[in-house]
């Protein structure tokens, strides 16, 4: 009880340092390119997931990105975390080299790009959650905000696709920080960041009189992508049980109650690609890039494309793209 009592008065009392403090962060940076639909209103975007680059080049994996990008032609890209592998950067010129062998590789083809970040990231590395944010945020075509309302997580912001003609919001992608580690295992989704979805999802469907079909995106798996992979009901590989976040603070439960997240994708598991619906929403894993990390040889490392179509933004469609 007294456990439960004093993870209550820390919520609220989080809760009204946001409001007093933090609250006026989430728009001190507009989003910094406006994406939209193409001509044929086809939206493409690219998911890199798990890439574990070093200061010394993994040219195995630069080299695949740079394959389906050139070949794929997407109109955003996003990678979910374990971007770099902490672990081997501890310093802060290591930590530089390392996101600038991913940073330019991405910035060469002038496509608005994005990251979150996974456990890995910061593991045993000297430049913290927010710092790494900042260096990406500083390579001219990256979109990443720095934002969350959870202490020590730097990353929870939404990117809005307009129609192709450019005059309103069709689409939504949110970006959030699942965290490194806890004394539990990997770390989860706060309810504090559960808060800001609503509270930004309410704000997006006032603003612009619509509830935004919307993908999420995070690199740690939710619980319920388990019971996903349980069930045996979805497509692609399933080659190893699920990592997932250690605790469920309601975010699948309010996905489900505001009703505009029609998928959630993410990383972590290096051997799982495989997407399938609980509820009426996608749960799944985006393919597995760099060759720095474990892999299976029954799935080899590549990436995950996402279609999605103008005039039926509440619904998309994924293939992999191998090496």
């Amino acid at each position: 009880m007294l456990k439960y009592l004093f993870e209550k008065f820390l919520g609220i009392f989080s809760e009204l340092i946001y409001f007093m403090y933090e609250r006026k962060k989430e728009s001190e940076l507009p989003q910094k390119f406006q994406l939209k639909f193409r001509a044929s209103g086809i939206f493409k975007i690219v998911q890199f997931t798990d890439l574990h680059e070093r200061m010394e080049k993994n040219e195995k994996t630069i080299n695949l990105m740079k394959n389906v990008m050139e070949k794929e032609k997407p109109d955003l890209i996003l990678i979910t975390g374990d971007c770099i592998d902490g672990r081997y950067c501890r310093s802060r010129s290591a930590t530089e080299k390392a996101i600038h062998n991913i940073a330019s590789t991405v910035e060469a083809t002038k496509i608005p790009w994005a990251v979150v970040l996974g456990n890995h990231d910061c593991e045993l590395c000297s430049v913290n959650r927010e710092e790494q944010m900042k260096i990406y945020m500083s390579y001219s075509h990256n979109m990443s905000q720095r934002f969350s309302t959870v202490i020590g997580r730097s990353g929870d912001y939404n990117l809005l696709i307009n129609d192709s003609k450019n005059l309103t919001p069709v689409l939504n992608i949110f970006m959030m920080d699942s965290g490194d580690y806890c004394y539990r295992g990997y770390d989860y989704i706060t309810m504090r960041q559960v808060h800001w979805y609503e509270r930004l999802s309410d704000n997006l469907e006032k603003q612009f009189h619509k509830k935004i079909p919307s993908l999420m995106f995070f690199h740690i798996p939710l619980q319920q992508q388990k019971k996903v992979g349980l069930s045996g009901n979805f497509d692609g590989s399933r080659n190893e049980s699920e990592c997932v976040q250690s605790r469920d603070r309601g975010l699948f439960d309010s996905l489900k109650k505001v009703g505009n997240v029609n998928g959630v994708f993410c990383g972590h598991d290096h051997t799982n690609d495989y997407a399938g619906k609980l509820d009426g929403i996608t749960l799944g894993y985006g393919r597995s890039t760099g060759y720095n990390g474990y892999g299976n040889e029954k799935l080899s490392k590549g990436a995950t494309v996402y279609i999605l179509d103008e005039n039926k933004p509440g619904k998309f469609e994924t293939y992999k793209k191998e090496a």
